[in-house]
C-alpha cells in the first residue's frame, strides 16, 4: 500500500492500470490498494486518475508545523539582524515549497515569498541548496528531466563544495537569494534556509553566508 502511495506521489495522476505497471502487481489487488486508500482519503480519483489525497496533505503540514515552531524565532531573530527576508524552504517530491517567512523591517523595498509556493529543486537559492544534499536517486531523477544535465551536475557540485548557494533572477526579475542547508544530525536535509534581497542590494549578499550557516546549524541541531 506505502508502494501505491508513493506511486502516486510522484508520478501522479495515474491510471489504476498504470499503478499495477508501474508498482508490478495485480491489476485487482491495485484497485483494492486504491479503493482503501481513497476511503481513507490518502488518494483520490480526478479524471486523469489517482492523485494525492487531503489526508497526506494534513500529515505534512503537521510536519511542516513541527519545523515551523523550531525555526520561526530563529529566523525572526534573522530577519532583525539582517533587515532581510528570512525564508524556510522544505523539500516535496522534485520541488522546494515554502514554509515559512520572516520579513526583514529595515527596508522600504523588500522580498516576500507567498508560503505554498513551490519551484523545481534546480532553481534558486533555496532549490539548489536542498538539491546538492540530496541522495544519488534523487539527483538522478532531477538530471533526467533536467535540459542540461552538464550544466545540472556542475551546479550541484559546486554548492555541496561552497555550502551555500547564490542565485538572481532565476525565479523572479530583479530578486537575489542565498540560501544554505539545514542538515540533520543524521546527515539528511529536508529543510533549506535563505535570505532574499532585491537587486539594488545584492551587493552585500555574501555576507548573510556565515549568519545563515550559524542559524541553519541551530535549526538542525534541534529538528
Amino acid at each position: 500500500m506505502l508502494t501505491v502511495l508513493e506511486a502516486v506521489a510522484q508520478e501522479g495522476p495515474l491510471s489504476a492500470a498504470e499503478i499495477a505497471r508501474h508498482c508490478e502487481i495485480n491489476r485487482t489487488v491495485a484497485y483494492r490498494l486504491l479503493t482503501t486508500l481513497s476511503q481513507r482519503a490518502y488518494v483520490r480519483r480526478g479524471d486523469d486518475g489517482y492523485t494525492i489525497g487531503p489526508a497526506v496533505l494534513k500529515l505534512a503540514k503537521q510536519i511542516d508545523l513541527d519545523v515551523r515552531t523550531i525555526a520561526k524565532p530563529i529566523m525572526v531573530r534573522l530577519a532583525q539582524e539582517t533587515g532581510e527576508t528570512v525564508v524556510l524552504h522544505a523539500i516535496d517530491n522534485l520541488e522546494a515549497v515554502v514554509i515559512d517567512q520572516a520579513l526583514g523591517q529595515k527596508h522600504l523595498v523588500r522580498v516576500e515569498h507567498n508560503p505554498g509556493s513551490r519551484h523545481s529543486l534546480d532553481r534558486g537559492a533555496s532549490g539548489w541548496s536542498l538539491l546538492a544534499f540530496q541522495s544519488d536517486k534523487i539527483v538522478a531523477r532531477v538530471l533526467k528531466r533536467a535540459t542540461d544535465p552538464d550544466t545540472v551536475r556542475d551546479r550541484i557540485n559546486v554548492t555541496r563544495n561552497d555550502g551555500f548557494a547564490i542565485t538572481h533572477d532565476e525565479l523572479q526579475l530583479g530578486v537575489h537569494g542565498v540560501a544554505v542547508p539545514v542538515l540533520e544530525k543524521d546527515g539528511r536535509c529536508q529543510v533549506s534556509l535563505g535570505i532574499l534581497v532585491p537587486s539594488t542590494r545584492s551587493a552585500h549578499l555574501v555576507e548573510f553566508v556565515k549568519p545563515l550557516q550559524v542559524a541553519s546549524r541551530e535549526i538542525g541541531e534541534r529538528l
